[in-house]
């Protein structure tokens, strides 16, 4: 996981939503949807005996084209946002005209304290903040140029402000509700995809980008991926000899060399323990190489146990082959090699390459496993 500033900080195109969660979303739309086409068709009934005909127009929109909106939701999923937010133009569209065209009946205000929540659900509570604001707008505007438009008077000054502060009112619970909640979604979801202590993906979440990270390097044959797997040579023995506590202080600088090296775009994931690996998109084995080699004399040189002793890792170095290798392989790959560098002596990178790469020039803390192991 790549940071500028923040390490705990994430790093990607937007977060997606579970694929449950949507599922039960939309199953609640079409429940609401027929719900407010059914109201609607009530409201336009009722309105056909009290009003001239162009004033049914506002009950009559939401149930001639919501039902096209609930059947496009369930057959194009991938529209779903857009989908979304066609309902809230809808709404929008019908508070309007309400507002231009039936501003004489009462019975129109009863509905103000539902529209808020409706684009808190559509929208989120950021858009819907700006979706309301707009929409009270429109409807004072609406209110004040009705009798010009209408010849007739709308109804009286306090039921219209007694609507608009209860519309006023129903937008900020909803606001509050909705902001409590996306506060403690987002916290829970840090939670579960960062490790607390390091900042680093937690193993799942970083295993699914590496995944990801394949399936876009099949797609894109000149894009490379590399994969760095280290591990902090003699952990247990910094446990053992100065505690947990210090183990963690180390696990933390070793985090803060990692984030201070990784670009944007890097994954930095903590598999477990003090086993950690590095996703470099976009990175040759020879520039994955030289990152490696700057990022292992740095932790050399920058962390340390209580009574001085430098702290080292072991390096294993490798790239993904495209065209069906597994992760799992390319883990086992990367593991080995990890472990062909402590057993080289430790303090070491132990690369491979796949043919198409020249080797590096062997140094002492380098390597070189020639093949495809």
């Amino acid at each position: 996981m790549a940071s500028d500033d923040n390490p705990s900080s994430i790093h990607h195109d937007g977060p997606e939503e579970d694929k449950d969660f949507i599922r039960d979303r939309i199953r609640f739309i079409h429940v609401g949807g027929w719900i407010g086409i059914f109201s609607s068709v009530s409201m336009t009934i009722i309105e056909l005996y009290r009003n001239e005909l162009f004033r049914v127009i506002p009950s009559l929109l939401f149930a001639v084209i919501a039902p096209f909106l609930i059947l496009g939701i369930s057959r194009h999923i991938k529209n779903y946002n857009k989908i979304l937010t066609g309902f809230a133009v809808l709404i929008l569209l019908q508070q309007v005209l309400g507002a231009f065209l039936a501003f004489n009946e009462i019975l129109m205000l009863i509905w103000y304290p539902v529209f808020p929540l409706t684009y808190f659900f559509l929208l989120g509570y950021q858009r819907a903040l700006r979706w309301n604001a707009a929409a009270l707008s429109l409807i004072i505007i609406g209110y004040v140029l009705f009798p010009f438009l209408n010849r007739i008077p709308p109804v009286s000054f306090p039921i219209f402000l007694s609507a608009i502060l209860a519309y006023s009112v129903a937008v900020v619970l909803a606001w509050y509700h909705y902001h409590v909640i996306h506060t403690y979604q987002t916290r829970l979801k840090q939670e579960a995809l960062v490790d607390s202590l390091t900042g680093a993906l937690l193993r799942k979440a970083g295993l699914q980008q590496l995944s990801k990270l394949m399936s876009q390097v099949d797609r894109i044959p000149d894009m490379e991926l590399s994969v760095a797997l280290f591990d902090i040579d003699d952990f247990k023995r910094i446990n053992d000899q100065d505690g947990h506590q210090s183990g963690d202080r180390v696990l933390v600088k070793i985090a803060d060399s990692v984030h201070r090296s990784i670009r944007k775009g890097d994954f930095f994931i903590r598999l477990g323990g003090e086993e950690f690996l590095l996703l470099l998109p976009g990175q040759a084995l020879n520039h994955a190489h030289s990152f490696a080699e700057n990022l292992r004399r740095r932790i050399e040189q920058d962390v340390k146990c209580s009574d001085g002793t430098r702290v080292t890792v072991s390096i294993g170095l490798t790239q993904y082959r495209p065209g069906g290798e597994s992760l799992s392989a390319l883990l086992h790959r990367a593991d080995h090699l990890m472990y062909a560098a402590k057993r080289f002596g430790k303090n070491k990178i132990c690369w491979q390459d796949s043919g198409a790469v020249a080797p590096f020039a062997p140094a002492s803390s380098e390597v070189h496993l020639p093949g495809n192991t």
